[in-house]
């Protein structure tokens, strides 16, 4: 058989999509046709294998048994996440910034490891001054704040009681008062008693001689229980 030289190949026409290709059926050697437009447009593939999928939109997909497995989300900045339902997530040392609920509830330790304090900001505080004398009952419904007393004379050795209207005091909460200044410093012995809203302030004078000073005493609101 004597060799047949080839020295180029047909150059294929572009297809359209009213061509057809001609199929055989195996089962009945018929031949039957399949145009190129159903062929490329509108095939209908039956659980195909997408492999990794790295781009794309897929909200209108519809399966039920969709798996993500190991998704890396990166670092969430912002947004919902009420719709998660797993038990595994995990926030560790999370930046929370500045917090804005009315309340804290700590089951362990409250330990502040820094340098900054623990204590009241500015809107918690108040002053009032007491008039006529130093038994006259005095108003101030903050958490924390300052007294100042009025200057008329105290007995040596002697103690004067004042009642506090404060809302804020509830029955066994604890009152940390310090006589900050005004008067002679040392010179007097503070207490009080807490009730609901409101507190029994003691001024005992703990010097050997009568004072008339109008002194002036700070106070802060400490939340406690018997149980």
């Amino acid at each position: 058989m004597a060799n047949i030289a080839i020295s180029a190949l047909p150059v294929a026409a572009s297809q359209a999509g009213a061509d057809v290709l001609p199929i055989v059926q195996a089962t009945t050697s018929t031949t039957k046709q399949l145009s190129v437009t159903n062929l490329f447009t509108s095939p209908a593939f039956v659980t195909p294998a997408l492999g990794t999928v790295a781009s794309g939109v897929i909200s209108a997909c519809t399966s039920t048994s969709m798996v993500l497995t190991t998704p890396v989300l990166g670092t969430p900045t912002s947004g919902n996440l009420s719709n998660c339902t797993s038990t595994s997530m995990v926030l560790t040392t999370p930046v929370l910034g500045a917090a804005t609920g009315t309340s804290l509830s700590l089951t362990g330790n409250n330990v502040i490891s820094s340098t900054g304090k623990l204590g009241y900001t500015t809107g918690a505080g108040g002053t009032v001054t007491q008039i006529t004398s130093k038994a006259t009952g005095a108003t101030l419904s903050k958490s924390t704040g300052q007294i100042t007393l009025d200057a008329a004379a105290l007995a040596a050795n002697t103690t004067v009681s004042f009642t506090l209207t404060n809302t804020v005091i509830e029955a066994n909460d604890i009152l940390v008062m310090n006589h900050i200044s005004g008067g002679t410093a040392g010179s007097y012995l503070l207490n009080a008693q807490s009730a609901a809203g409101s507190a029994s302030i003691n001024v005992r004078n703990i010097t050997a001689g009568s004072l008339s000073e109008a002194i002036v005493v700070a106070f802060a609101v400490i939340k406690a229980v018997t149980a």
